[in-house]
């Protein structure tokens, strides 16, 4: 039983840290890819082309 528990909260410790992981690498990325920029920038295209 104590055992099951220790591995539960292990389990959920590691899940957090990997997603915290995760959402670091995804915000960089995004801060990196100026989105808003390259939806203008393909809409102006589309409409002066």
């Amino acid at each position: 039983m104590n055992l099951k528990i220790n591995i539960n909260f292990f389990e959920k410790y590691l899940a957090n840290f990997v997603n915290d992981i995760e959402h670091k690498r995804i915000t960089k990325k995004l801060k990196e890819y100026d989105l808003i920029s390259d939806v203008d920038d393909q809409r102006f295209h589309h409409f002066c082309s």
